[in-house]
């Protein structure tokens, strides 16, 4: 019997986080949340892509530019509200 009674607080607890983040998502709370991870995400994968040019034998500033690398403008996108993560974000 006491199983299930922590079944259903772990349960009901799930329902409360799922609504709470739904609403925050909806109000456009998770804005900054979202801009953030998306960014980070974006930088990271800029950063792997300088990582595969200079591993080619360019070299960053001479041969490839930060600003060019496909990362870097999503993450701009992203900032902006642009873009598949872009459109997540809802506006207030």
């Amino acid at each position: 019997m006491e199983t299930i009674y922590q079944y259903l607080v772990s349960l009901l607890l799930v329902v409360i986080l799922s609504a709470a983040g739904w609403y925050a998502y909806e109000e456009g709370y998770m804005n900054p949340l979202i801009e953030k991870v998306g960014v980070y995400m974006m930088e990271a994968k800029a950063e792997a892509e300088a990582k595969e040019m200079q591993a080619q034998g360019l070299k960053r500033g001479e041969d490839f530019l930060d600003s060019e690398l496909k990362g870097n403008k999503q993450a701009e996108d992203l900032v902006q509200g642009v873009g598949s993560l872009g459109k997540l974000k809802k506006s207030l």
